[in-house]
């Protein structure tokens, strides 16, 4: 009985560890996705194609004060508005303010300014599949962060789970550091 027990105990135990490996292989990459790159670049005017989202950076302008319908912002350093067209090609998803952000040539990130409120960026808007929309991005910046600052985009999903394979957009915004600021950026519509 000893030895029945013995060869059903390895028996177990090796299909346990062929099950662990099948269940492991699930990790790997495949050869085409391992040579994939998750960051699409571009500069400004350029459309940065992902597998999930297209963007085009269409404007930027800088100013001192933003005036939205209803209020005018100011700030002490600069802003710095990036209009942004954007589309998808199947399902429709929003960015948020945690996947949108400037990248400095520091590597210091400046999140979108919470002055402005999100229904009146690109993150109060829907991307859709086949429609382009254009709305601004609004950055609350110094000056000296400018000079070939790039625009990060990452489209994440609201799940729970990290997408380590989400695609990101990472255009240069061609700003030399030395561009002058209005003193009012209208983000109000035409009329109001």
């Amino acid at each position: 009985m000893a030895g029945f027990l013995r060869r059903l105990g390895a028996l177990t135990l090796g299909l346990s560890l062929a099950a662990a490996a099948v269940y492991a292989q699930t990790f790997a990459l495949d050869p085409g996705a391992a040579d994939a790159n998750l960051t699409a670049s571009g500069a400004s005017g350029e459309e940065v194609v992902t597998s999930r989202f297209s963007v085009k950076v269409t404007k930027t302008a800088l100013a001192t004060s933003v005036d939205l319908p209803d209020d005018t912002v100011e700030t002490g350093d600069l802003f710095l508005v990036v209009h942004v067209s954007a589309t998808s090609p199947a399902k429709p998803f929003r960015f948020r303010p945690h996947t949108a952000w400037l990248m400095t040539e520091a590597d210091k990130k400046y999140q979108v300014t919470d002055k402005v409120a999100e229904d009146s960026t690109l993150l109060g808007k829907w991307v859709q599949a086949g429609w382009w929309i254009d709305a601004p991005l609004v950055f609350e910046v110094p000056k000296e962060a400018l000079r070939g600052s790039e625009l990060v985009l990452f489209n994440a999903t609201d799940s729970l789970v990290v997408d380590v394979l989400a695609p990101e957009a990472q255009i240069d915004l061609g700003l030399t550091g030395g561009e002058k600021p209005v003193e009012h950026y209208s983000l109000a519509p035409e009329g109001t």
